[in-house]
């Protein structure tokens, strides 16, 4: 902003003093040679008038008293009648400026000065003239840096802040300039970071008292399964078994939530075995596949281990599968594969996919393009972003999702 600024002030300032300056040094020139003319045609005169009564009595031109008539420089012709002319001054040679007397007297006398001589103060004045042009593009150049730095500190506050503000931090608040246009965007942009830090606030907080709450009626019911374990009643021993099972993951899941909203994080990251995990979890998804008479295929990737929170990740691939198992249709397959030296799990179905155009739509906060609560998406997303990990829409058609981990 502050080089286009000055570039545009100093262009503006040159293109006036090209359209002003121009015409006025030609202005100068001809008034310089108009003066030129003048002083010649004064300075016959003198010498005319001094001479004439001389002349008209038949008395000799008196050089020596003519000589302080004449500037230096200056060449005067006096042809009396009858006569030979007479030569004044320094003889000039070569392109000259000549005047004549307009006096009615009996001689003629001519006043003569170097063409160079006027051309020497004409380019004395149109270096003043360029001088003063200079003056002024630099002047301008100079209002211009301080008005550029005078506009640009307020608008680079005002990035800054809005950095803090994207990066969390909705203490920022953006100075103010006593520029108004400027000072009204900053108005506005420290009451946005107060409605967004309110609105954060109170959905953290509903977070945190949401999972709270959940871990009463948990506690309630693994005490009741476990009631039912431990007299091992015929047939609901294993079945049992497995719903204590259920209640521990969504236990931990509890806990993830409260860490994701008190930390920023799910979970400490530490190297994650992709391959174990997908086959964790496609055991407890195995059983729904079969009753919708849905396939479900993994792929093996064992040795591959990003750095990834567990508990994070498998939130997300969960949500992914109960997607594929909802909205979308055919064989769910879940794969892992190694690109540019990063880990990429990917989950895809044979179903009619991602609606073109809504691949962003999808990911916000009851953004759902299916008939869903538009929250399962973004809460994946939120997760792995939190673990430096992205989740994207790798094809619309077929509906595939890939979560691409941060290089080891």
């Amino acid at each position: 902003m502050r080089r286009r600024l000055v570039l545009s002030t100093a262009l503006i300032a040159l293109a006036t003093v090209l359209v002003l300056g121009i015409p006025l040094a030609f202005v100068e020139a001809n008034r310089e040679r108009a003066d030129a003319g003048a002083r010649l045609e004064r300075e016959a005169d003198s010498v005319a008038a001094a001479v004439d009564d001389r002349v008209e009595r038949g008395q000799p031109i008196d050089r020596a008293a003519l000589q302080g008539l004449l500037r230096r420089g200056h060449e005067v012709v006096i042809r009396p009648p009858g006569a030979a002319a007479v030569v004044l001054g320094t003889p000039v040679r070569g392109p000259r400026i000549s005047a004549g007397s307009g006096a009615a007297g009996p001689a003629r006398v001519i006043a003569s000065v170097s063409a160079g001589e006027v051309d020497a103060e004409v380019r004395q004045r149109w270096l003043l003239i360029a001088l003063l042009s200079a003056g002024a593009v630099g002047a301008a150049v100079l209002l211009a840096l301080v008005q550029a730095r005078r506009l640009s500190r307020p608008l680079e506050q005002l990035a800054l802040t809005s950095t803090l503000l994207g990066e969390g931090d909705f203490s920022a608040r953006a100075g103010r300039s006593s520029i108004e246009e400027i000072d009204a965007v900053a108005v506005a942009l420290d009451a946005t970071a107060v409605r967004i830090a309110q609105l954060l606030g109170r959905e953290r907080e509903f977070t945190v008292n949401a999972a709270h709450q959940l871990r009463t009626p948990l506690t309630a019911l693994r005490l009741r399964l476990e009631e039912i374990e431990a007299h091992k009643p015929a047939g609901l021993e294993q079945e049992a078994a497995r719903a204590l099972h259920e209640v521990d993951r969504l236990q931990a899941t509890v806990d993830d939530l409260l860490t994701l909203a008190r930390e920023g994080r799910a979970g400490d990251a530490r190297p994650l075995d992709l391959g174990a995990l997908i086959r964790a979890h496609a055991a407890r998804w195995q059983p729904l596949f079969d009753r919708a008479g849905r396939r479900l295929a993994i792929a093996d990737g064992d040795g591959v281990m990003p750095p990834a929170s567990r508990g994070a990740v498998g939130q997300a691939l969960d949500v992914l599968v109960d997607n594929a198992l909802r909205h979308g249709a055919g064989t769910v397959r879940i794969a892992i594969e190694s690109r540019d030296g990063r880990a990429v799990l990917r989950v895809s179905d044979e179903g009619a996919g991602v609606a073109p155009g809504s691949e962003r739509m999808i990911f916000q906060r009851g953004g759902s393009a299916a008939g869903g609560t538009g929250i399962g998406l973004h809460l994946a997303r939120s997760l792995l972003e939190a673990e430096n990990a992205r989740l994207r829409v790798a094809s619309g058609r077929p509906s595939t999702f890939e979560i691409v981990f941060p290089s080891n």
